[in-house]
Formats: C-alpha cells, sequence, structure tokens
C-alpha cells in the first residue's frame, strides 16, 4: 500500500457523459482541484478501443491505494467493462454517475480516506442530490384555441 498517495477517481459513462461531467464539475471549483479524476467516454457501447481505454485508465488512476470507479449505469456495458478491466486492483465501482457525486470529491481527502469510504461518499451525495418538487409552477391561463 502506498501511504500518502490519493486515491484514483475514474469517471464512466455511455456516449461522452464522463468527460461532459467532468468539465461541468472543473467549471464550478477551483482549478486544479479535480486533476488526477479520468473520464471514459464509452460511446455507444463496449468496443475493444474502449475496453483498452478503461484498462489503460484504470492503471493510470491506481497510484497504490485503489481506484473508485463513477459508472453511469449499474449492469451496463461500462460498468461490467471497468469491472473486468479492473481486475487486480482494489476497486469500488459506483453507479448513478451525477454532477452531485464530482462535486463531493472536492471535499474529501483522497490520501487519507479509505477506499469505501470516497465510494460511499459520493453515493451518499447521489442520493441526496435527487428530489421530486411538486410545487406547481406558475400557473398559466388556458391560451384560447387549445
Amino acid at each position: 500500500m502506498n501511504e500518502g498517495a490519493p486515491i484514483g477517481i475514474a469517471v464512466v459513462g455511455h456516449g461522452s457523459t464522463a468527460s461532459t461531467l467532468l468539465a461541468a464539475a472543473r467549471g464550478i471549483v477551483r482549478t486544479g482541484v479535480l486533476d488526477g479524476v479520468i473520464a471514459i467516454d464509452a460511446g455507444l457501447g463496449e468496443t475493444p478501443t474502449f475496453s483498452e481505454a478503461m484498462c489503460n485508465a484504470i492503471v493510470k488512476a491506481d497510484r497504490g491505494r485503489g481506484v473508485v470507479v463513477l459508472v453511469d449505469l449499474f449492469g451496463a456495458s461500462p460498468c461490467k467493462c471497468a469491472q473486468r478491466e479492473g481486475v487486480g486492483h482494489p476497486m469500488v465501482v459506483v453507479s448513478g454517475l451525477s454532477l452531485a457525486m464530482l462535486l463531493k470529491l472536492t471535499g474529501l481527502d483522497r490520501t487519507r480516506l479509505a477506499l469505501g469510504e470516497i465510494a460511499e461518499a459520493c453515493a451518499e451525495a447521489g442520493r441526496r442530490a435527487v428530489g421530486i418538487n411538486q410545487a406547481p409552477c406558475a400557473e398559466l391561463a388556458p391560451s384560447e384555441g387549445r
């Protein structure tokens, strides 16, 4: 175990979800806070190129203490690929990738917290970010001709 090294973070999603969400998070927080977080876009799904990119990203992200992989959908091809390509690395996969999860990372000390603690904090941030607002929007008078 490499004491003092940060837990690695890889963000994986269909299409360009991963890079788009990571770019949005980086636009909100101060420069450098999310440096080292790796985005892997799955495009249309699993291909040999995507599998290779996933393997390379996990190897690059793991600095000796493991990797938290944030995926968009549990059980989908990017998630399965992450699980398969991460064999041999301490790794936790968290599904439900969201901006809230990425922003939560900015307040976590990835050099001190354990792999599971970081994964749990991200999952909890994702759960807390989901809400339903049943308050009606401004009521509008019906238009004539509808």
